[in-house]
């Protein structure tokens, strides 16, 4: 009985590898002594919140993993200990079949990579020539704002800690009368432009140049917080509309584009979205199965979201004064694991309804365009059209005293 068993065990080990079509194998090395674990997850992944991110050690500078997947995706290594000291450079590549090697030099911004695999060499080929072309320009426009810099350094020095706080704030202030601070506001304007330039550039490319790099790459852009704002998003939709819209069908970075493509109408005046929740059973329903009042504000935040918790903390007064009127609250908390939203709730004192985006298994912050934050939120009426986005406290009474009286 217990070969019969080994044996199905055996059968079924075999098979799940066998299913997945795709093995890269990453092996390199890392020059900094304190770097002991890697971190490998899919781009646009948030560490945070994902409880299958990969763990890959490192053994006397050197680090080897085989990534079995059964689609192709776009994925990054990061050392753990840069990105806990907030400062790091990933190294990116596509699961694809492939050997990639990846070297991590001391100097933190130096990764090297090198893939056998058609679509990193593509991404490879892509950043190469467009970095011929653009990297001049940054390296003399990084000269000239450095010198101006120091020039600032140099005028600061021998003064006290109250003057230099005035005359920097006054350097750089709007109506500066500084004649080195219109100097390096221009600077600044013409490092805006030249890499407006070199996005646009980079989305030419790969509406000609049609590779996996230029899906994700739209998959990631798109699904940033500041997508609307973004100059390039426009080209970025007519290269998707034109030409990536027809290549690698079936692929799911198409889904989450969709995603980000339906989020881009989130705004003030237009109709939210409904989407698939956990209550507190943890069955799937959709979200306005939970609507009672006449304004419901959608706060999304995270246990490791400051600012999300100082934002829902300022909302509790509001609550408590307008709950009587009509004003409902729904939260929903992005977490890695259920406990930590528990005793966020018991110590911040939310009064209303928390529910759980337990490792995006919904999607709901790439659903919401706020994939790349901790959080956001969107005030609504009963017939669900937008309020406001993310609105401060003081927005949010004065939208509840002209809808609810005070």
């Amino acid at each position: 009985m217990k070969r019969i068993t080994l044996s199905f065990l055996l059968l079924w080990i075999v098979g799940s590898i066998l299913a997945q079509k795709y093995t890269c194998h990453i092996e390199g090395t890392t020059t900094d002594p304190e770097t002991k674990e890697l971190y490998l997850i899919e781009s646009g992944a948030d560490v945070r919140t994902q409880a299958n991110v990969i763990s890959v050690p490192v053994v006397d500078g050197e680090f080897s993993y085989d990534l079995r997947k059964d689609t192709i995706g776009y994925y990054e290594l990061i050392p753990v200990n840069l990105y806990e000291n907030g400062s790091w450079r990933p190294a990116y590549f596509f699961s694809e079949n492939q050997k990639v090697t990846i070297t991590f030099a001391t100097k933190r911004d130096k990764v090297v990579v090198v893939g056998t695999g058609k679509e990193t060499q593509m991404m490879q080929q892509c950043n190469a020539e467009i970095d011929a072309v653009y990297n001049s320009v940054f390296e003399a426009l990084n000269q000239k704002t450095d010198s101006i810099e120091n020039i600032l350094k140099s005028e600061i020095k021998d003064m006290d800690d109250e003057q230099r706080r005035a005359y920097v704030e006054e350097f750089y202030s709007e109506n500066s009368t500084n004649p080195h601070s219109s100097a390096y506001k221009q600077m600044n304007k013409e490092s805006e432009n030249a890499f407006f330039k070199k996005k646009i550039a980079t989305v030419k490319w790969l509406d000609e140049h049609p590779c996996l790099y230029g899906l994700a790459d739209m998959r990631l852009s798109l699904a940033l917080r500041g997508a609307h704002s973004d100059p390039t998003t426009p080209y970025k939709l007519s290269s998707y509309k034109n030409t990536y819209s027809k290549k690698y069908k079936g692929h799911p970075y198409h889904e989450s584009i969709k995603n980000s493509l339906s989020a881009l109408d989130l705004v003030t005046g237009n109709k939210y979205i409904d989407y698939d929740v956990c209550n507190a059973d943890g069955k799937t329903v959709k979200l306005s199965s939970f609507y009672t009042g006449k304004i419901i504000y959608i706060d999304l935040w995270a246990s490791w979201c400051g600012p999300c918790r100082k934002h829902a903390k300022e909302l509790i007064p509001l609550y408590e004064k307008y709950k009587d009127k009509g004003f409902q609250v729904i939260a929903i908390a992005r977490e890695q694991k259920e406990e930590n939203m528990h005793k966020a709730v018991k110590k911040d004192g939310y009064p209303w309804l928390c529910l759980l985006e337990l490792n995006d298994k919904n999607q709901i912050w790439l659903k919401n365009g706020v994939s790349s934050a901790g959080g956001g939120g969107f005030m609504i009426d009963d017939e669900g059209t937008i309020l406001a986005v993310y609105p401060e406290s003081e927005d949010t009474e004065k939208i509840l005293r002209e809808r609810l009286g005070q």
